[in-house]
């Protein structure tokens, strides 16, 4: 299992690697924080708050605000659309015609890209687990997620073979997978969004957060973050 580390670190803010199944944050205010990155890394500085989460079976680059002024920047930049993280996805080709429950069919094709996949979101499925996408504002359901008051939207900016890349501004829970799932391309090894249930998942969910882009709280220079993509 890979261990997390910091990649870059400042007065202001720290650029943290986390590995595949590790919990970003506890999920409760009660929570404890063992076992999570924040925990890991609130033991190696002083940290005021994580600036936003990936999902438990993600691995990648995390920002933390290592004092309320640049928190406070940060969240400027989250709220205005100006705190971009890219993702890396190795997807498999999914017969479509076999489409699984709560999903609206999608037929806008795949163009070459850059290209954008929009949607709100609503919470699926037993205890909540899942979300999925929906496209129509009506009062079908009575829980959807919007990004102020729109479409959360996922940027696909390449496709190389099955492997692709994403980029989103604003995000919700699952909402790259679920995106890739939506048009097809289901990422490899994922337990919550797959066509093929009857199939052992092996291995690591295919999906790295290998870049953040922001301007630092204080300088306000532009500061971009890479690891490895897929």
């Amino acid at each position: 299992m890979d261990s997390p580390y910091i990649l870059e670190e400042t007065d202001n803010f720290a650029v943290v690697y986390k590995p595949p199944k590790m919990h970003c944050a506890p999920s409760g205010i009660n929570s404890l924080k063992d076992g999570t990155l924040l925990g890991w890394y609130s033991t190696q500085s002083p940290c005021f708050n994580i600036m936003h989460r990936l999902d438990f079976e993600t691995h990648g680059l995390v920002l933390f605000a290592k004092n309320k002024k640049s928190y406070d920047a940060f969240k400027v930049l989250q709220d205005n659309g100006e705190f971009i993280k890219e993702y890396s996805a190795v997807c498999t080709n999914a017969d479509v015609t076999v489409r699984l429950k709560g999903f609206p069919e999608y037929s806008n094709g795949i163009p070459q890209p850059p290209f954008e996949i929009e949607s709100y979101f609503r919470p699926f499925g037993p205890g909540r687990k899942f979300v999925r996408p929906v496209i129509e504002d009506g009062k079908k359901h009575k829980e959807i997620a919007k990004d102020k008051g729109g479409f959360y939207k996922t940027e696909i900016i390449g496709i190389n073979g099955n492997v692709f890349t994403a980029r989103i501004k604003r995000g919700f829970r699952h909402q790259i997978r679920c995106h890739l799932c939506w048009i097809g391309f289901p990422i490899q090894n994922d337990p919550l969004y797959s066509y093929f249930d009857g199939e052992a998942q092996t291995g690591n969910l295919a999906l790295r957060a290998y870049s953040l882009t922001f301007n630092d709280p204080v300088s306000e220079k532009k500061c971009e973050y890479r690891i490895a993509a897929f």
